[in-house]
């Protein structure tokens, strides 16, 4: 269920560039780099170009390193992965990395607390909506899934049959016909592991992870707060984006904002969209929502609950936001309505917060 709601770091506007600096004083560096199946935005003030490079070094190694990890598709010498895991799916426990453990363990977490909208044991499911996706890539045109099929792959998308052993390190799928696919949290996991290391080292910095953004400390150009523009998820008749910000939000600490939307990976097939977030009671993509941000400190839950709550009806989605102390959301509805949480204008540039506030 992987998602690409952009969200743009302002770079140029919101993360103006310092100048005038005494030497030794903290710069502006900033780069992009390609990592985790996305473009990756990294933002910082440092003492010196080498010391950016090697926070850039740090950023790529550890984020190709989650991405081997968690990849579904793909192996990778001397690593069991989660492709290892499918592929002996049935057959044999397999010992893995405390990284893969501790997602899966995170992962059947968020399955208790969405109530079974947030699944990655789903995978057989979403190949099915994948290969589509793939066919329609190649040829322009696609048949949509049969419905007996996609009920068929349904029945094998129980998480309890993800048997974990944390004493042997080993994960052991009992059914054979069960497919792991952690697209829903991998990205907004593997970026909340690899910030906290980073502030071990580093004392700000900004990253944007496709739809996944996290910050730390703030600004050294004399400003409070780091700016990121929440492009709009809105599209016109032809499903293009209509473009431009929904809003800017301001962050002055630790913070997450992670978003799900539908207009990023889609086709039209006979005038209808169908994007790759899956509802687990339909099999089909969800039809509410245009996009979903979510605000929290730890990006990986920031990431689950933008997951579930995208699945979710308007109340359901608020009602969920509002019980998680220091969460909040935007959502947009496909007819453009926009619902708030009670505290998101803290952050917004729209209720008149700034750069400057603190």
């Amino acid at each position: 269920m992987k998602k690409f709601l952009r969200i743009v770091l302002s770079l140029c506007v919101c993360l103006s560039a310092l100048t005038g600096c005494k030497q030794r004083e903290k710069q502006k560096y900033s780069t992009i780099i390609f990592g985790f199946d996305t473009i990756i935005s990294l933002v910082s003030y440092q003492e010196s170009q080498e010391d950016f490079d090697r926070m850039t070094a740090f950023v790529k190694e550890r984020y190709d390193y989650f991405n081997s990890l968690y990849d579904i598709y793909n192996e990778y010498d001397g690593i069991n992965n989660l492709k290892t895991i499918n592929d002996n799916a049935g057959i044999s426990p397999v010992q893995v990395n405390r990284e893969i453990i501790d997602l899966l363990e995170f992962s059947k977490e968020w399955y208790e607390k969405s109530a079974g909208k947030l699944n990655v044991a789903m995978g057989s499911v979403l190949r099915v909506w994948h290969d589509v996706r793939e066919e329609f890539s190649a040829t322009g045109t696609a048949t949509l899934p049969d419905m007996d099929l996609l009920r068929q792959k349904a029945e094998h998308t129980d998480i309890n049959r993800v048997q974990i052993d944390r004493e042997n390190m080993t994960v052991y799928i009992t059914d054979s016909n069960v497919q792991l696919d952690v697209g829903a949290v991998a990205k907004g996991y593997a970026t909340e592991m690899i910030c906290d290391e980073l502030r071990q080292k580093y004392d700000n910095f900004a990253i944007s992870a496709g739809g996944n953004v996290k910050t730390h400390g703030h600004p050294r150009d004399g400003r409070e707060r780091w700016g990121i523009g929440i492009e709009n998820p809105m599209v016109d008749e032809n499903f293009e984006k209509i473009g431009g910000n929904l809003d800017t939000a301001y962050f002055n600490t630790d913070m997450s904002l992670v978003c799900s939307g539908g207009y990023e990976r889609f086709f039209v097939l006979d005038g209808k969209r169908y994007h790759h977030v899956i509802d687990p009671v339909t099999l089909y993509p969800e039809e509410v929502y245009r996009g979903v941000a979510v605000f929290y400190e730890d990006s990986g839950v920031a990431d689950a609950l933008s997951t579930t709550t995208f699945l979710s009806t308007p109340q359901q989605a608020m009602e969920l936001i509002e019980s998680i102390d220091g969460a909040e959301c935007i959502l947009v509805e496909i007819d453009g309505t926009v619902h708030k949480s009670s505290g998101v204008d803290a952050y917004l540039a729209s209720a008149g917060v700034d750069s400057m506030t603190k």
